[in-house]
């Protein structure tokens, strides 16, 4: 007969039990425990004797392991019955209605109480963990949260687990207060915080919805306010947010106790400054007789520490000791210094890199092994690093040596993009067509660096043939070489610009000298022939500005339209560049200055020179400002030509200079002098007109074409606002901006007085471009994305300014290119 001794239902009632020897236990109900596992949690074996005192102790023993939900004993004669019921296995975890705190961070956070998928359920921390949940949503403000659990129970003893999020609307600051502000008013102090009482973009910003998270940041940003005005002994006295019944308004209160200003009466230096005083004193901006500044301290301490890891104390400790006299209302400052000692550089490692050979970004590294630690030279090294078109992001860090006080570790770890592609394409560009193209390209070559590239392309546009290759390390001392070739045919006409075709073949060879960190000059050699169609012996009319240019080299297009011609130009470049990313910077400055002009053995005599610079501004995490300048001029000298070819002018318009403005569109446009002819001869037909008396040149009428003749002056400018990509914030891939644009082209050499023999309504039609201030204006958003087709460019734009005759595109694409 079997005999129930106790159970537990987690709760047990106690019973008389008459002692006995057991002489053998069985277990029943045991589904995922094994029996081995389970005899661990049972404190007694056989042989052993069992009472109702010991019964209640095996019982809590056995569910105190947490695996089991119902545990009981029976006896069988002298058998031992132990009759458990396991927990349920969590199935499934699910939620719905969650929007304030992401399903992520509640599965992990979940899953360190216990709770997850394949783990035992235990009901009994489910209460505790529902408020633990609602805590959490008081933090955000939302006070109305409800959270229920539902728990659907599966064969096998499984069990889903749902948990159901009633969110509600989080409480709105009605009113901040603050109390006990004398020398500062409620405006002056809270301007400064995150929660506001609400604005015309409150529902954006959400910046009136109570969090006690914001209201903790607040109180940091209200007490750093008066530590940097001096007033030292500054107290947030108690803080008091109250709630209406509704939980939907909150009143907050901060009560404070300003104290009184403190003046600095000295500053000084203990402990072991390793530097000099008088070094020490410069990178300290507060003096004897400045009023207190918190943050001009925290600044200090920032600078000496920084200038020891230049000197190898990487480790640093700088604290400031403030003795303070409160009846003068004055401190004085010690600074003690703790260098610890200097650190030697033991091993540089890389991680990541599954593509780039080791000594490719080896030779980035502004620090050997064996060489003093400087936290500059990491900082340089690092930042060369991300220079590196073929890396996305780089990350280091320096461990100390386990055993060893003065040696440390580099550790680099970085993330590769793609670096090149090899194949062929169909595209789309919204200005050039249908693209044909095969190619090689890849800037970093068998992980050595190198940028090699063949490319062969075909649009209405033009047909381009080019190889090019650089080795950015031609020399150890950093001297780059760059090679190039091409065979090209350019539709002119398809690119709005005068002409018809030019055919083009050509080499070209530059090399890179570093001049210091961030600054390099290029010298650069280029050799082409060329061949200039204007089709006007097929009977199309010719521009004014053909025929200059024809006049100026002393050939008839009428007779001979093809003007063929070889150049030899050499240029030279000086580039400054501390950006802190080769691809999408967010901080630094970008500037090149560059002069190219043809050697005077070519048959065409002209220079070009043009400045560019780009600086970005950080404001915080993925939100910048970029402003944009560009300045170029050309020219002729020599007696080969009086100006500068009108194919070699400078166009602006489309992406790559203009958003909002059709490509090259910009500046002078191709007109055309059209004569006219009087009655027509006596006995000739009427109908034709060629048959009329012609009529001088004070007659001919004014007509213009879609085509640009650019200039020989460009000025363009512009300012960008840099946001997180929605959907994609963190991804280095892709980059968001608000933009404005402004620019225009003009020619210096115009004059329009060479054409005052017109009649007055003609010549008014002429514009005057040699103007300067008829610029252009737009702005817009646009998005930029390195996919693995390549960069892709979207642009959505609206002219702010514009001329007569300019032509728009409100939205622009392209792949290959970013602005």
């Amino acid at each position: 007969m079997c005999v129930v001794l106790m159970a537990l239902l987690p709760s047990f009632k106690a019973f008389a039990i008459e002692p006995f020897v057991v002489k053998d236990i069985k277990v029943e109900g045991l589904q995922r425990v094994e029996l081995g596992t389970f005899f661990t949690y049972l404190p007694l074996k056989v042989g052993e004797t069992v009472d109702d005192i010991r019964v209640p102790s095996i019982i809590r023993r056995i569910y105190q392991s947490g695996s089991f939900s119902r545990v009981e004993l029976a006896r069988d004669g002298d058998v031992l019955i132990v009759v458990v019921q396991e927990r349920p296995v969590i199935s499934s975890l699910t939620f719905d209605g969650n929007s304030t705190i992401k399903t992520d961070d509640l599965t992990k956070a979940l899953k360190l109480q216990g709770i997850a998928k394949g783990e035992e359920l235990n009901p009994t921390t489910l209460d505790r963990i529902k408020q633990s949940i609602e805590r959490q949503y008081f933090a955000y403000g939302k006070y109305g949260i409800r959270v229920d659990i539902v728990l659907n129970y599966l064969p096998r003893n499984r069990v889903n687990v749902n948990f159901k999020f009633h969110e509600g609307d989080a409480a709105r600051i009605s009113a901040i207060t603050i109390v006990g502000n004398k020398i500062f008013s409620d405006e002056e102090l809270t301007k400064r915080f995150e929660l506001t009482k609400g604005g015309w973009l409150s529902w954006l910003k959400n910046d009136n919805q109570y969090s006690k998270e914001k209201l903790s940041g607040d109180l940091e940003k209200l007490k750093s306010y008066y530590l940097d005005k001096g007033f030292l002994k500054f107290n947030v006295v108690s803080t008091q947010v109250a709630i209406t019944p509704d939980k939907k308004t909150v009143f907050i209160t901060i009560n404070i106790d300003e104290g009184e200003k403190y003046t600095v009466t000295d500053v000084s230096f203990s402990g072991k400054p390793i530097l000099e005083e008088d070094y020490l004193l410069k990178l300290v901006p507060i003096k004897k007789g400045d009023v207190y500044s918190g943050s001009i301290v925290t600044y200090s301490e920032e600078n000496i520490v920084k200038a020891l890891g230049y000197s190898g104390y990487a480790f640093a400790n700088v604290s400031t000791i403030p003795s303070v006299d409160d009846d003068e209302h004055t401190v004085a400052l010690n600074i003690f210094v703790e260098p610890k000692s200097r650190a030697y550089v033991r091993r540089i490692l890389f991680t990541g890199n599954e593509k780039t050979n080791d000594h490719v970004l080896r030779r980035e590294m502004r620090l050997t092994e064996s060489s003093a630690l400087s936290t500059d030279l990491v900082d340089r090294s690092k930042l060369r690093l991300e220079r590196l078109p073929y890396l996305e992001e780089v990350n280091v860090e320096t461990k100390p040596v386990e055993g060893v006080d003065d040696q440390v570790d580099l550790f680099f770890d970085v993330k590769e993009r793609p670096s090149g592609t090899i194949g062929g394409s169909l595209g789309y560009s919204q200005f050039q067509g249908l693209l044909l193209s095969a190619n090689i390209s890849q800037n970093n070559f068998f992980g050595s660096g190198k940028n090699i590239g063949f490319n062969a392309s075909t649009s209405k546009v033009t047909t381009n043939f080019s190889l090019n290759y650089t080795d950015p390390y031609f020399t150890v001392d950093e001297i780059s070489l760059s090679l190039s070739g091409f065979v090209s045919k350019t539709d002119l006409g398809a690119l709005n610009l005068v002409g018809q075709s030019l055919n083009s073949v050509g080499v070209g060879a530059s090399y890179g000298i570093p001049l210091s960190e961030i600054s390099r000059f290029n010298l650069g050699f280029r050799a082409s022939d060329n061949s200039l169609d204007t089709a006007a012996n097929s009977g199309l009319a010719i521009s004014e500005t053909i025929k200059d240019f024809f006049s100026d080299v002393a050939q008839n297009p009428f007779v001979d339209p093809v003007y063929d011609y070889k150049m030899l130009s050499v240029s030279g470049t000086w580039l400054q560049n501390s950006l802190n990313r080769g691809i999408f910077p967010d901080r630094g400055t970008s500037q090149t200055l560059s002069l190219e002009a043809t050697v005077p053995v070519g048959d065409l005599d002209f220079y070009k020179v043009e400045y560019k610079i780009a600086h970005y501004i950080p404001i915080t995490d993925g939100w910048a400002v970029l402003m944009r300048g560009q300045l170029s001029y050309g020219d002729a000298y020599g007696s080969k030509n009086s100006k500068l070819p009108y194919f070699e002018n400078f166009n602006a318009g489309g992406l790559s200079s203009m958003r909002g403005f059709d490509t090259n569109s910009i500046g002078p446009q191709q007109f055309f002098l059209n004569p006219t002819t009087g009655p027509v001869i006596p006995g000739s037909d009427s109908s034709d007109p060629s048959t009329g008396v012609p009529l001088g040149r004070e007659f001919d009428r004014v007509s213009f074409s879609r085509r640009s003749t650019g200039g020989n002056a460009r000025a363009l400018a512009g300012l960008e606002l840099i946001f997180p990509t929605p959907f994609a914030e963190g991804n280095r891939s892709m980059r968001t901006s608000a933009f404005l644009d402004v620019g225009n082209v003009w020619d210096t050499k115009f004059d329009k007085n060479k054409f005052s023999y017109l009649q007055a309504d003609q010549l008014e039609l002429i514009p005057d471009y040699a103007k300067a201030n008829d610029y252009r204006a737009s702005v817009g958003v646009s998005l930029q994305w390195i996919s693995q087709l390549g960069p892709l460019t979207f642009s959505l734009s609206k002219p702010l300014s514009k001329q007569p005759g300019d032509r728009l595109e409100t939205f622009s694409f392209n792949i290959g290119t970013t602005f």
